[in-house]
Protein backbone atom coordinates (compact mmCIF):
# COMPACT_ATOMS: atom_id res chain seq x y z
CA UNK A 1 0.00 0.00 0.00
CA UNK A 2 3.00 2.14 0.77
CA UNK A 3 4.80 1.46 -2.62
CA UNK A 4 1.54 2.43 -4.40
CA UNK A 5 0.12 5.66 -2.33
CA UNK A 6 4.11 7.29 -3.25
CA UNK A 7 3.60 5.69 -6.92
CA UNK A 8 0.45 8.04 -7.25
CA UNK A 9 1.78 10.75 -5.00
CA UNK A 10 4.76 11.03 -7.56
CA UNK A 11 2.37 10.99 -10.67
CA UNK A 12 0.24 13.94 -9.20
CA UNK A 13 4.01 15.85 -8.65
CA UNK A 14 4.71 15.22 -12.29
CA UNK A 15 1.51 16.72 -13.61
CA UNK A 16 1.32 19.72 -11.38
CA UNK A 17 5.27 20.07 -12.85
CA UNK A 18 4.16 19.81 -15.77
CA UNK A 19 1.43 22.25 -15.85
CA UNK A 20 4.22 24.82 -14.51
CA UNK A 21 6.52 23.79 -16.68
CA UNK A 22 3.66 24.94 -19.35
CA UNK A 23 2.32 28.16 -17.24
CA UNK A 24 6.01 29.25 -17.19
CA UNK A 25 7.72 28.22 -20.30
CA UNK A 26 8.35 31.51 -21.29
CA UNK A 27 10.19 32.49 -17.86
CA UNK A 28 11.78 28.98 -17.69
CA UNK A 29 13.27 29.17 -20.97
CA UNK A 30 13.97 32.86 -21.39
CA UNK A 31 17.51 34.31 -21.21
CA UNK A 32 18.65 38.30 -21.56
CA UNK A 33 21.38 39.61 -22.97
CA UNK A 34 22.31 43.01 -21.99
CA UNK A 35 24.08 45.39 -24.62
CA UNK A 36 24.97 49.16 -23.02
CA UNK A 37 26.29 51.51 -25.72
CA UNK A 38 30.04 52.34 -24.96
CA UNK A 39 30.50 48.63 -22.74
CA UNK A 40 32.66 47.10 -25.43
CA UNK A 41 30.83 48.23 -27.84
CA UNK A 42 31.94 50.60 -30.54
CA UNK A 43 29.83 53.77 -30.44
CA UNK A 44 29.63 56.05 -34.02
CA UNK A 45 27.45 58.73 -34.92
CA UNK A 46 26.07 59.79 -38.27
CA UNK A 47 23.52 62.09 -40.28
CA UNK A 48 23.25 63.34 -43.74
CA UNK A 49 26.66 64.95 -43.96
CA UNK A 50 27.83 61.42 -45.68
CA UNK A 51 25.44 62.42 -48.56
CA UNK A 52 26.19 65.98 -48.93
CA UNK A 53 23.33 67.30 -46.36
CA UNK A 54 23.95 69.70 -43.35
CA UNK A 55 22.05 67.84 -40.65
CA UNK A 56 24.44 68.07 -37.45
CA UNK A 57 24.66 65.65 -35.01
CA UNK A 58 26.72 65.49 -31.43
CA UNK A 59 27.28 63.76 -28.05
CA UNK A 60 25.93 65.36 -24.87
CA UNK A 61 26.81 64.72 -21.39
CA UNK A 62 24.58 62.57 -18.86
CA UNK A 63 23.99 58.70 -18.53
CA UNK A 64 23.44 56.62 -21.28
CA UNK A 65 24.37 57.89 -25.14
CA UNK A 66 22.82 60.99 -25.01
CA UNK A 67 22.91 62.50 -28.72
CA UNK A 68 21.55 65.76 -29.81
CA UNK A 69 20.40 66.25 -33.40
CA UNK A 70 19.51 68.52 -35.63
CA UNK A 71 18.19 68.13 -39.14
CA UNK A 72 18.32 70.33 -42.04
CA UNK A 73 16.79 70.16 -45.25
CA UNK A 74 19.62 70.23 -47.55
CA UNK A 75 19.49 66.48 -48.24
CA UNK A 76 16.20 65.30 -49.50
CA UNK A 77 16.36 63.08 -46.89
CA UNK A 78 17.39 64.05 -43.57
CA UNK A 79 18.63 61.86 -40.63
CA UNK A 80 20.82 61.35 -38.28
CA UNK A 81 21.67 57.99 -36.16
CA UNK A 82 23.42 56.56 -33.43
CA UNK A 83 25.30 52.99 -34.64
CA UNK A 84 26.69 50.63 -32.52
CA UNK A 85 28.95 48.27 -34.16
CA UNK A 86 30.23 44.94 -32.76
CA UNK A 87 32.39 44.22 -35.63
CA UNK A 88 33.97 47.25 -36.91
CA UNK A 89 35.12 44.33 -40.19
CA UNK A 90 31.58 43.49 -41.12
CA UNK A 91 32.75 39.81 -40.70
CA UNK A 92 31.60 38.49 -37.17
CA UNK A 93 29.01 39.98 -35.26
CA UNK A 94 25.98 38.79 -33.16
CA UNK A 95 23.60 35.54 -34.28
CA UNK A 96 20.29 37.02 -33.00
CA UNK A 97 18.30 34.44 -35.45
CA UNK A 98 17.36 32.93 -31.90
CA UNK A 99 15.86 36.44 -30.40
CA UNK A 100 12.16 36.48 -29.86
CA UNK A 101 12.00 40.01 -28.50
CA UNK A 102 14.51 42.99 -28.05
CA UNK A 103 13.32 45.61 -25.34
CA UNK A 104 14.78 49.17 -26.46
CA UNK A 105 15.49 51.76 -23.67
CA UNK A 106 15.26 55.44 -24.76
CA UNK A 107 14.22 58.47 -24.46
CA UNK A 108 13.30 60.71 -27.75
CA UNK A 109 12.08 64.12 -28.33
CA UNK A 110 11.84 65.65 -31.75
CA UNK A 111 9.17 66.84 -34.18
CA UNK A 112 8.95 63.26 -35.73
CA UNK A 113 6.23 60.73 -34.81
CA UNK A 114 8.99 58.12 -35.65
CA UNK A 115 11.89 56.52 -35.18
CA UNK A 116 13.55 54.04 -36.79
CA UNK A 117 15.57 50.74 -35.82
CA UNK A 118 18.01 48.43 -38.27
CA UNK A 119 20.11 45.58 -37.18
CA UNK A 120 22.46 45.31 -40.07
CA UNK A 121 23.26 42.06 -41.21
CA UNK A 122 26.81 41.32 -43.28
CA UNK A 123 26.83 38.29 -45.28
CA UNK A 124 28.83 37.41 -48.88
CA UNK A 125 26.02 36.20 -50.76
CA UNK A 126 24.74 39.79 -51.41
CA UNK A 127 27.45 40.11 -53.97
CA UNK A 128 28.62 43.62 -52.13
CA UNK A 129 32.46 44.52 -51.60
CA UNK A 130 32.57 44.28 -47.56
CA UNK A 131 34.50 48.05 -47.50
CA UNK A 132 31.43 49.45 -49.14
CA UNK A 133 29.63 51.56 -46.47
CA UNK A 134 26.14 49.57 -47.78
CA UNK A 135 27.23 46.47 -47.78
CA UNK A 136 25.16 44.75 -45.31
CA UNK A 137 21.51 44.31 -45.29
CA UNK A 138 19.45 46.92 -43.88
CA UNK A 139 16.86 44.88 -41.65
CA UNK A 140 14.88 47.44 -39.96
CA UNK A 141 11.44 48.49 -38.13
CA UNK A 142 9.09 52.02 -37.86
CA UNK A 143 8.89 53.13 -34.15
CA UNK A 144 5.80 54.98 -33.41
CA UNK A 145 7.05 57.67 -30.69
CA UNK A 146 3.74 57.16 -29.05
CA UNK A 147 4.96 53.18 -28.26
CA UNK A 148 7.57 54.36 -26.14
CA UNK A 149 6.43 53.59 -22.70
CA UNK A 150 8.18 54.61 -19.56
CA UNK A 151 11.46 54.53 -21.51
CA UNK A 152 11.55 52.02 -23.19
CA UNK A 153 9.63 50.20 -26.49
CA UNK A 154 9.36 46.07 -27.00
CA UNK A 155 10.06 44.85 -30.56
CA UNK A 156 9.50 41.75 -32.36
CA UNK A 157 12.18 40.54 -35.07
CA UNK A 158 9.59 39.11 -36.86
CA UNK A 159 8.02 42.74 -37.62
CA UNK A 160 11.47 43.94 -39.10
CA UNK A 161 11.57 44.03 -43.09
CA UNK A 162 14.24 44.73 -45.19
CA UNK A 163 14.69 48.35 -47.15
CA UNK A 164 13.10 48.30 -50.42
CA UNK A 165 15.68 51.33 -51.84
CA UNK A 166 18.92 48.75 -50.62
CA UNK A 167 16.98 45.91 -52.58
CA UNK A 168 16.90 48.02 -55.50
CA UNK A 169 20.03 49.77 -55.68
CA UNK A 170 22.39 46.98 -55.29
CA UNK A 171 20.19 44.33 -57.10
CA UNK A 172 19.70 41.66 -54.50
CA UNK A 173 17.94 38.79 -55.73
CA UNK A 174 14.64 37.90 -54.52
CA UNK A 175 15.34 34.68 -52.54
CA UNK A 176 17.59 36.76 -50.48
CA UNK A 177 15.00 39.32 -49.49
CA UNK A 178 13.76 37.80 -46.60
CA UNK A 179 15.62 39.85 -42.95
CA UNK A 180 18.88 37.87 -41.81
CA UNK A 181 20.07 37.91 -37.65
CA UNK A 182 22.66 35.57 -38.14
CA UNK A 183 25.94 37.69 -38.28
CA UNK A 184 24.89 41.73 -37.07
CA UNK A 185 27.42 43.84 -37.30
CA UNK A 186 25.81 46.66 -36.47
CA UNK A 187 22.72 48.30 -34.30
CA UNK A 188 21.47 51.95 -35.49
CA UNK A 189 18.47 53.98 -34.06
CA UNK A 190 18.42 57.03 -36.06
CA UNK A 191 15.10 59.53 -36.99
CA UNK A 192 12.04 58.19 -39.01
CA UNK A 193 11.02 58.45 -42.39
CA UNK A 194 10.16 61.58 -43.79
CA UNK A 195 11.13 63.25 -40.63
CA UNK A 196 10.99 67.09 -40.64
CA UNK A 197 13.54 69.86 -40.01
CA UNK A 198 13.82 70.30 -36.35
CA UNK A 199 15.95 69.74 -33.10
CA UNK A 200 15.80 65.87 -31.85
CA UNK A 201 17.34 64.60 -29.03
CA UNK A 202 18.18 60.93 -28.09
CA UNK A 203 19.21 59.20 -24.95
CA UNK A 204 19.77 55.26 -25.70
CA UNK A 205 20.40 53.71 -22.26
CA UNK A 206 20.58 49.73 -23.61
CA UNK A 207 19.11 47.57 -25.41
CA UNK A 208 17.53 44.04 -24.01
CA UNK A 209 17.99 40.80 -26.19
CA UNK A 210 15.30 38.11 -24.77
CA UNK A 211 16.32 34.74 -26.43
CA UNK A 212 15.49 31.14 -25.27
CA UNK A 213 18.01 28.46 -24.61
CA UNK A 214 15.79 25.81 -25.99
CA UNK A 215 12.70 27.33 -28.80
CA UNK A 216 8.84 26.40 -27.10
CA UNK A 217 8.42 23.89 -29.49
CA UNK A 218 10.88 21.30 -28.84
CA UNK A 219 10.17 22.45 -24.54
CA UNK A 220 6.56 21.22 -25.25
CA UNK A 221 8.05 18.15 -26.94
CA UNK A 222 10.12 16.95 -24.29
CA UNK A 223 7.29 17.48 -21.93
CA UNK A 224 5.08 15.28 -24.44
CA UNK A 225 7.70 12.51 -25.03
CA UNK A 226 8.49 12.45 -21.30
CA UNK A 227 5.11 11.92 -20.95
CA UNK A 228 4.81 9.18 -23.69
CA UNK A 229 8.26 7.58 -21.74
CA UNK A 230 6.26 7.64 -18.62
CA UNK A 231 3.22 5.86 -20.40
CA UNK A 232 5.57 3.33 -22.12
CA UNK A 233 7.78 2.72 -18.86
CA UNK A 234 3.89 2.14 -17.04
CA UNK A 235 3.47 -0.72 -20.07
CA UNK A 236 6.38 -2.46 -19.48
CA UNK A 237 6.13 -2.19 -15.99
CA UNK A 238 2.63 -3.89 -15.92
CA UNK A 239 3.43 -6.55 -18.72
CA UNK A 240 6.77 -7.58 -16.12
CA UNK A 241 4.21 -7.28 -13.37
CA UNK A 242 2.05 -9.61 -15.21
CA UNK A 243 4.37 -12.31 -16.37
CA UNK A 244 5.63 -12.30 -12.75
CA UNK A 245 2.05 -12.56 -11.44
CA UNK A 246 1.66 -15.08 -14.14
CA UNK A 247 4.50 -17.48 -12.73
CA UNK A 248 3.53 -16.87 -9.38
CA UNK A 249 0.10 -18.02 -10.28
CA UNK A 250 1.95 -20.66 -11.97
CA UNK A 251 3.92 -21.66 -8.66
CA UNK A 252 1.30 -21.41 -7.02
CA UNK A 253 -0.94 -24.14 -8.68
CA UNK A 254 2.19 -26.90 -9.12
CA UNK A 255 3.71 -25.89 -5.52
CA UNK A 256 3.36 -27.92 -2.39
CA UNK A 257 2.71 -24.51 -0.06
CA UNK A 258 4.27 -26.63 3.29
CA UNK A 259 7.35 -27.82 1.68
CA UNK A 260 8.12 -25.62 -1.43
CA UNK A 261 8.52 -28.57 -3.49
CA UNK A 262 6.48 -29.26 -6.82
CA UNK A 263 2.81 -30.93 -6.00
CA UNK A 264 1.20 -33.86 -7.90
CA UNK A 265 0.08 -31.35 -10.88
CA UNK A 266 3.80 -30.17 -10.97
CA UNK A 267 5.29 -33.86 -10.67
CA UNK A 268 3.07 -35.06 -13.50
CA UNK A 269 4.19 -32.30 -15.97
CA UNK A 270 7.55 -32.36 -14.96
CA UNK A 271 7.59 -36.58 -15.78
CA UNK A 272 5.43 -36.18 -19.09
CA UNK A 273 8.18 -33.32 -19.83
CA UNK A 274 11.14 -35.49 -19.38
CA UNK A 275 9.38 -38.37 -21.07
CA UNK A 276 9.00 -36.56 -23.93
CA UNK A 277 12.64 -35.61 -23.65
CA UNK A 278 13.31 -39.11 -23.41
CA UNK A 279 11.75 -40.10 -26.74
CA UNK A 280 13.21 -37.82 -28.85
CA UNK A 281 16.53 -38.29 -27.84
CA UNK A 282 16.70 -41.18 -25.06
CA UNK A 283 18.20 -39.41 -22.09
CA UNK A 284 17.70 -41.08 -19.38
CA UNK A 285 15.68 -40.87 -16.91
CA UNK A 286 16.40 -41.81 -12.90
CA UNK A 287 13.24 -41.73 -10.63
CA UNK A 288 13.53 -42.13 -7.03
CA UNK A 289 10.34 -42.37 -4.50
CA UNK A 290 11.31 -41.32 -1.20
CA UNK A 291 8.83 -42.31 1.82
CA UNK A 292 9.37 -41.42 5.41
CA UNK A 293 9.75 -44.32 7.59
CA UNK A 294 7.05 -44.36 10.43
CA UNK A 295 5.86 -40.80 9.49
CA UNK A 296 2.42 -41.86 11.63
CA UNK A 297 4.04 -41.92 14.83
CA UNK A 298 6.14 -38.70 14.46
CA UNK A 299 2.71 -37.39 14.32
CA UNK A 300 1.11 -39.17 16.66
CA UNK A 301 3.39 -38.49 19.06
CA UNK A 302 5.14 -35.13 18.69
CA UNK A 303 2.20 -33.39 17.26
CA UNK A 304 1.26 -32.38 13.69
CA UNK A 305 3.11 -28.95 13.64
CA UNK A 306 6.09 -31.17 14.08
CA UNK A 307 5.35 -33.55 11.34
CA UNK A 308 4.81 -30.24 9.28
CA UNK A 309 8.36 -29.64 10.22
CA UNK A 310 9.72 -32.88 9.07
CA UNK A 311 8.34 -32.40 5.87
CA UNK A 312 9.26 -29.11 4.86
CA UNK A 313 12.74 -29.79 6.58
CA UNK A 314 13.35 -33.28 4.39
CA UNK A 315 12.15 -31.13 0.61
CA UNK A 316 14.86 -28.59 1.88
CA UNK A 317 17.38 -30.62 2.48
CA UNK A 318 17.31 -32.92 -0.81
CA UNK A 319 16.86 -29.51 -2.76
CA UNK A 320 20.48 -28.45 -1.22
CA UNK A 321 22.07 -31.77 -2.04
CA UNK A 322 21.09 -32.69 -5.64
CA UNK A 323 22.06 -31.34 -9.09
CA UNK A 324 19.71 -28.38 -10.12
CA UNK A 325 18.23 -30.25 -13.01
CA UNK A 326 16.66 -32.75 -10.97
CA UNK A 327 13.13 -31.77 -9.75
CA UNK A 328 11.64 -32.81 -6.37
CA UNK A 329 7.63 -32.57 -5.45
CA UNK A 330 5.77 -34.21 -2.98
CA UNK A 331 3.93 -36.91 -4.20
CA UNK A 332 1.56 -36.77 -1.45
CA UNK A 333 1.13 -37.67 2.45
CA UNK A 334 5.02 -38.06 3.46
CA UNK A 335 6.09 -39.48 0.14
CA UNK A 336 8.46 -37.33 -2.10
CA UNK A 337 9.52 -37.87 -6.23
CA UNK A 338 12.93 -36.71 -7.08
CA UNK A 339 13.05 -36.48 -11.30
CA UNK A 340 16.47 -36.86 -12.48
CA UNK A 341 17.05 -35.81 -16.17
CA UNK A 342 20.47 -37.72 -17.89
CA UNK A 343 20.69 -40.11 -15.58
CA UNK A 344 21.18 -44.30 -15.68
CA UNK A 345 20.17 -46.49 -13.16
CA UNK A 346 23.21 -46.57 -11.28
CA UNK A 347 23.47 -43.17 -11.10
CA UNK A 348 20.40 -42.46 -9.46
CA UNK A 349 20.94 -45.41 -7.07
CA UNK A 350 23.78 -43.60 -5.82
CA UNK A 351 22.13 -40.40 -5.46
CA UNK A 352 19.33 -42.06 -3.59
CA UNK A 353 22.27 -43.49 -1.17
CA UNK A 354 23.92 -39.97 -0.25
CA UNK A 355 20.60 -38.82 0.30
CA UNK A 356 19.29 -41.64 2.51
CA UNK A 357 22.57 -41.14 5.19
CA UNK A 358 21.77 -37.71 4.80
CA UNK A 359 18.68 -38.19 6.26
CA UNK A 360 19.44 -40.31 8.83
CA UNK A 361 21.85 -37.63 9.81
CA UNK A 362 19.88 -34.87 9.98
CA UNK A 363 18.34 -33.16 13.18
CA UNK A 364 14.81 -32.16 12.45
CA UNK A 365 14.48 -29.68 14.96
CA UNK A 366 14.92 -32.57 17.80
CA UNK A 367 13.71 -35.13 15.75
CA UNK A 368 15.35 -37.95 13.69
CA UNK A 369 13.81 -39.67 11.07
CA UNK A 370 15.05 -42.01 8.50
CA UNK A 371 13.28 -42.82 5.23
CA UNK A 372 13.28 -45.48 2.20
CA UNK A 373 13.99 -44.96 -1.32
CA UNK A 374 12.90 -46.98 -4.28
CA UNK A 375 14.94 -46.31 -7.76
CA UNK A 376 13.51 -47.09 -11.60
CA UNK A 377 15.17 -45.60 -14.38
CA UNK A 378 14.36 -45.33 -18.36
CA UNK A 379 17.28 -46.37 -20.74
CA UNK A 380 17.29 -47.35 -23.79
CA UNK A 381 14.88 -50.62 -23.36
CA UNK A 382 11.83 -50.93 -24.85
CA UNK A 383 9.59 -51.06 -21.78
CA UNK A 384 6.17 -48.68 -21.66
CA UNK A 385 6.26 -45.33 -19.34
CA UNK A 386 3.50 -46.14 -17.97
CA UNK A 387 5.62 -49.00 -16.17
CA UNK A 388 8.04 -46.62 -15.22
CA UNK A 389 7.02 -45.12 -11.87
CA UNK A 390 5.01 -49.04 -11.04
CA UNK A 391 8.98 -50.06 -11.17
CA UNK A 392 9.63 -47.33 -8.81
CA UNK A 393 6.96 -48.11 -6.58
CA UNK A 394 7.68 -51.59 -6.28
CA UNK A 395 11.34 -50.85 -5.53
CA UNK A 396 9.93 -48.96 -2.62
CA UNK A 397 7.70 -51.28 -1.10
CA UNK A 398 10.53 -53.61 -1.33
CA UNK A 399 12.74 -51.00 0.93
CA UNK A 400 10.40 -50.89 3.46
CA UNK A 401 9.86 -54.85 3.21
CA UNK A 402 13.40 -55.41 4.14
CA UNK A 403 13.53 -53.08 7.30
CA UNK A 404 12.88 -49.45 5.79
CA UNK A 405 15.96 -46.70 5.77
CA UNK A 406 17.57 -48.45 2.67
CA UNK A 407 17.70 -47.67 -0.95
CA UNK A 408 16.34 -50.72 -4.00
CA UNK A 409 16.63 -49.74 -7.25
CA UNK A 410 14.16 -52.04 -9.64
CA UNK A 411 15.32 -55.33 -9.77
CA UNK A 412 17.43 -56.03 -6.86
Amino acid sequence: MGLRWRSEYLLLLLVLLSLAAVQFSDLLLGRTRVIVPGEHVHVKLASDQLNGGNSEIAQGPGPGLNVACTLRERYAYPYCAIALEFDQKRLKGLDLSEVQRLRLWVDYQGPGTTLRMLLRNANPAYGIAPTAAEATKYNQIEINATSIVNGSVELDLANFVVANWWMAQFHIPAHLSRPEFTNVVALEVSTGTDAPPGNYRFVLRKIELETQWLSTERWYLGIISLWLGLALLYLLLRVVHLQRRGRQLARMVNTDALTGALNRKGLEGALQRALADWREHRHAIGLVLIDIDHFKAVNDSHGHQAGDRVLAGLAELVRSRVRGQDLLGRWGGEEFLLICRDTTLTQAVAIAEKLRALVAAHDFGGLHITASFGVAAMDDSERPPDQFFAAADAALYRAKGQGRNRVVGEGA
